[in-house]
């Protein structure tokens, strides 16, 4: 409600609680459905990374490997264990390519630091 009275539009609104009441049922349409292609996505990617073969590498580094979150592991997963580009990365698992980079990278800094300790 705090968002709606701060919109440039709101000095022109003729019924302010239909108003506020759209903007309520709106935003928890939107939380809704951010959390059901969240909890989809974390399936997929969990699905992913234990695929035959993958947890068949060295135990040292996929201990590793499934110390970092759900998309950091799809991301190396399928970047190293099925040798795809980030684009066909972020094809597959339906982010942009930046943030297929992005978790690569902290997944890659992680890993890195993880192994180093052990």
């Amino acid at each position: 409600m705090i968002r709606c009275l701060g919109t440039p539009g709101w000095g022109e609104v003729v019924d302010y609680r239909a108003y506020l009441q759209r903007a309520v049922l709106n935003q928890s349409r939107q939380w809704t459905r951010q959390r059901a292609r969240r909890v989809a996505r974390e399936l997929l990617f969990d699905r992913l990374s234990l695929r035959p073969g993958v947890s068949e590498s060295s135990p040292e580094v996929w201990g590793a490997v499934r110390r970092l979150s759900v998309r950091q592991r799809a991301v190396i997963v399928l970047t190293y264990w099925e040798d795809l580009t980030p684009a066909q990365v972020a094809d597959r698992l339906g982010l942009s390519e930046g943030s297929v980079r992005r978790h690569l990278a902290r997944g890659r800094a992680r890993l890195r630091k993880v192994l180093s300790d052990e």
